[in-house]
This record gives structure tokens, sequence and C-alpha cells, in this order.
């Protein structure tokens, strides 16, 4: 009888905490969430006291004190339940902490002329799950700032780590009105002063129309981010710029313009020894889909366009790495051969982002070398000599007379 007693004590605990169904859905809410419900009948809400966000900071504050997970209430998001959200919500440095909920939105109803006014800021996480809905900003700082400046209170360090970042998207108020966006961020992963490591981060519905729709910076290593959406209307934007000292990312994104946007720039990497999927709708300016900017190295991009024909790597991507070691992989045919003209004497050509195969037609004096890994490979000079060249080789020809370098480029398994 007392172990009977004990086992049924065990189960109404059990009972208090968990639904009584046992088919529920991970998703579901929990008996043991504090609940937040747009329309006054969960613990925090519009009706909270006071409240300058609809409930959502009371709601943080009071799981984060008691040790709850808090569940959102949505549900036909974007025409009925909305959280107005006129100052800064906090997420205070957590360690397993979890938000839940359905679709609903965040909608940004402070300043709108103050970079220091974000919607949603997010301190140091370690083992989080936030799910969160739509959130709308019009403001000139950021919608959602994930930005570790404190320890997080079991293991006691500055981190973001082993997290999950869910949303169904964010966007300006004005998703359908084209023109420039002066200011304002819509995701902004800021590891200045800790790292943001080994999280997954998942944007399902759309990032779009803000002058930065996602700005990474700092020490952002080994995460995943996907994007089912990002794109814009807006003229001189940017879709997604990834900072020097970000590493060994993968990402998934579909990019596009909208409306004709005019000086639109796609990626604009920065970092080394990232790798991305790539899936363009185009509508960029030639050759701003991707923009590899002086310091980027090492990065894998797999590329996956719309063109059935007469496709060029050249319309897609400026390289402006300074050293060769970016690689390029598309979906579909290659591209014809490209013509490189040598004039006489010493000419240099440095292979970059695929490999290709260099056929020279040149003088009988020719002299070739190709240096690869910093030794030299001598070639015979003959009339028409093929020479296989990897990402990052040097072919350099000496010659008496001109000389014609033909690349036809090689895929990239």
């Amino acid at each position: 009888m007392r172990l009977f007693g004990a086992v049924l004590v065990l189960a109404v605990i059990a009972g208090l905490c968990f639904p009584l169904h046992a088919q529920s859905s991970a998703h579901e809410k929990s008996a043991c969430d504090v609940v937040l419900s747009w329309d006054n009948t969960g613990d925090f809400g519009p009706q909270t006291p006071n409240t300058k966000t609809s409930g959502w900071q009371e709601a943080i504050d009071y799981c984060v004190a008691n040790a709850h997970d808090l569940y959102v209430k949505g549900g036909w998001g974007g025409r009925k339940p909305i959280y107005n959200i006129s100052v800064p919500i906090h997420i205070p440095a957590t360690q397993d902490f979890r938000i839940n909920g359905g679709v609903y939105v965040m909608n940004w109803t402070g300043p709108a002329g103050d970079p220091s006014q974000d919607l949603l800021v997010i301190d140091s996480v370690m083992n989080g799950e936030f799910h969160f809905g739509i959130l709308v900003y019009g403001g000139a700082g950021a919608a959602m700032r994930i930005k570790p400046e404190k320890p997080v209170p079991i293991d006691n360090f500055t981190v973001m780590v082993e997290t999950e970042i869910t949303s169904q998207g964010m966007a300006d108020p004005a998703p359908f009105t084209p023109g420039e966006r002066k200011a304002g961020s819509g995701l902004v992963l800021d590891a200045t002063k800790a790292p943001i490591v080994s999280s997954r981060f998942d944007f399902i519905g759309g990032i779009l129309n803000f002058k930065t729709c996602v700005d990474i910076q700092g020490n952002f290593t080994q995460n995943h981010f996907q994007c089912l959406h990002l794109h814009t209307n807006a003229d001189k934007s940017h879709l997604l710029a990834l900072g020097p000292e970000s590493s060994q990312n993968v990402f998934q994104l579909t990019i596009g313009v909208d409306q004709g946007a005019s000086e639109v720039t796609g990626l604009d990497i920065f970092g080394f020894n990232n790798k991305f999927a790539i899936m363009t709708r185009g509508g960029f300016p030639k050759t701003r889909d991707i923009i590899l900017e002086e310091k980027a190295s090492g990065n894998h991009i797999e590329l996956m366009h719309g063109k059935k024909d007469g496709f060029d790597p050249a319309d897609f991507i400026t390289d402006n790495a300074s050293t060769p070691t970016n690689h390029l992989k598309w979906i579909g045919p290659a591209p014809a051969p490209i013509k490189i003209a040598a004039p006489a004497g010493t000419f240099t050509h440095i292979q970059r982002l695929y490999p290709a195969i260099a056929r020279v037609t040149s003088s009988a004096d020719a002299k070739f070398n190709v240096i690869r890994d910093n030794s030299g490979q001598q070639y015979p000079a003959l009339p028409s000599t093929d020479i296989l060249l990897r990402v990052g080789d040097q072919l350099q020809i000496g010659s008496s007379a001109p000389s014609e370098i033909i690349l036809a480029c090689m895929a990239l398994d």
C-alpha cells in the first residue's frame, strides 16, 4: 500500500505538469507553461497593468524568476493575435528556457528614428528554444537583435550556444511599398562581445524590406542558418552581410528582388570557411547576387539559378577576395569558354572560383610554369597545350609574342 500511494502521488504531480493526452504534440502548450495571450485569456497580455509590451516583458521576467517556460497564444496571425510593442523587449541571459506558441504578430509602435530602440533583444542563451511569430518593425534599430553580453545563470559565462531560434519571419510595416529604406535592420546577430556558436536559426517565413535584412558581426561560428525567403523591394538594400570573423557556418538561403527594386545586393561575404547553398530568383544588378569581399576566403558556394542556358558565373558574383581560395559550384550547364589575351613578355593568370582546363596558343619559344601550393611545375612549349588549373593555381607564360588562353570550366565536385 505504501508503494501504491507513492506511485499515485507521482502520477498526480505528473498530471499537473504535462498534458493528460498521450498523443500531444511537442509544440502544444504544457500545463507548466505561463501563457501570454493577446485576447486577455492568459496569465499576461495587453491587460497586464502598465505594460508597454502587451505583457511580453512581464511574462518573460516572471518566467525567468520562477523557472517556467512561456507559451504565446496565436492563431490566424496578422488578423487578431497582434501584440503591440512600444519599448524594446529584453530576454536576459537564460539557460534551459523555452518560448513556444502559435503564429502571431509582434508589432512595433515605438519611435521610428532611434537606432537604440530594437523590437526584441536577446542576451546570452544556453540550451534554449525560442519559437517566435511574425515581427513587424519600422524602426531604425533591429527587429531582432541577438547580442550575448551577460553570463548564463548556471554555467556562468557569456555565450549563445546549443540554442534554436525559429521565427515565421519579419518585415517592415509597408511590405508592398517600394522605395529606399534609410535605416533599420531585420535580424542582427552581434557576436562582438561573446560568441554565437553551435546554434540553429530557422526563418520559415521571409525576412524582407529592411535597409539590411540580416547583419552578422563578430565571432559567429559553427552555426546552421536557414531562411526560406530572403528578399526585398527596398532600393539600395542588402539582404545579408557576413562579417570577417564568421566561419564554419552552413547557410541555406533563397534570395530575390521584388517589384524591380534597384541597386540591391544579395550576399556580402567577408567571412571564411563557410558553406552556402543559395537559390536565387534574380532581380539583382549584374554581379551583385553574391559579393566576395577582400577578406573572404575558403568559402564554398553552391548556386542554384533559374536560367536554362547561357549561364555565366560572372553574371552572379563579384570576386574581390585577396586570396583565391573561395569555390563556386552551380546547378546547370557549364558556361562558354573564356578567352584571355596574354601580352608578350611574362604574364600570370590566377584561376579563381572553379577549376578549369587552360589551352594556351603561343609562340614557339613560350615557356609555361604552373605554381601550385608554392611549388612550380614546368610544362613544355608546344603550339597548343592543355593545362589543368585548380582554384588558386597561377599560370605563368613567358613568350616573345602575344598568347591566347582559352579557359573551359570544370565541374566542382
